[in-house]
């Protein structure tokens, strides 16, 4: 009995030495941990990135002024007024003796005031229209100013020529009509009548612009 648990233990010690000599001489080959598709895409993208040229992108802010105004007081009452002006983007050539470039300006005149703001507007009180070179005409039905805001419908506002002023102001009497209008939208065409140049359409942005760009 004894001998064959001597035996015994011979052939197991033998297993085991022959076991672990084999495991010795044929290493397990841990097999590679796969990497995630979105840890692959960004190692893709950083690779690409470092051999792209870099350009430095420069932003540029352009402001596009269409309204200048200016206060003028009244040395008398004790007031001031703002005057405000828009000068038309397109401009026209009649023949002699208007000669010259022609535009339209839309010219607001606020409520008198106290004091001048130190920001913001005062409410407006008339509007006229003016040209720099050119007569405005009015016909047998009186003066209209035919307007369109951003391409939109059609309409009509009344005007005046007023007897103090030569023939190149228009007092605007549905002028708190047009400011409602203006408030409201981008842009305006403008047609009005000049004597011996017929009607003739003027083109207006309406609020002052930024734009911001970007380039490389």
């Amino acid at each position: 009995m004894k001998g064959l648990r001597w035996k015994g233990g011979l052939v197991v010690a033998a297993a085991v030495i022959g076991f672990q000599w084999y495991v010795e001489a044929n290493p397990v080959q841990a097999e590679p941990v796969k990497e995630s598709a979105l840890v692959s895409t960004i190692k893709a993208v950083s690779s690409v990135s470092e051999t792209l040229p870099v350009k430095p992108v420069a932003k540029r802010v352009e402001h596009a002024q269409h309204w200048f105004y200016n206060y003028e007081d009244d040395e008398l009452r004790h007031t001031t007024e703002e005057y405000g002006s828009n000068r038309s983007l397109n401009k026209h050539r009649f023949a002699f003796p208007y000669d010259n470039d022609t535009y339209l300006d839309i010219r607001t005149v606020s409520m008198p005031l106290k004091h001048r703001l130190k920001s913001g507007h005062p409410a407006v009180k008339n509007v006229f229209f003016t040209t720099d070179n050119g007569q405005f005409d009015c016909g047998y039905d009186g003066c209209y100013a035919t307007v369109s805001f951003d391409g939109g419908k059609v309409e009509r506002f009344r005007l005046t020529m007023p007897n103090a002023y030569p023939h190149n102001v228009l007092y605007m009497i549905d002028g708190q009509r047009f400011l409602h209008e203006i408030r409201h939208h981008q842009s305006a065409i403008i047609e009005v009548d000049f004597f011996q140049n017929g009607s003739q359409q003027f083109r207006f942005r309406l609020h002052d612009e930024t734009t911001t760009s970007y380039s490389s």
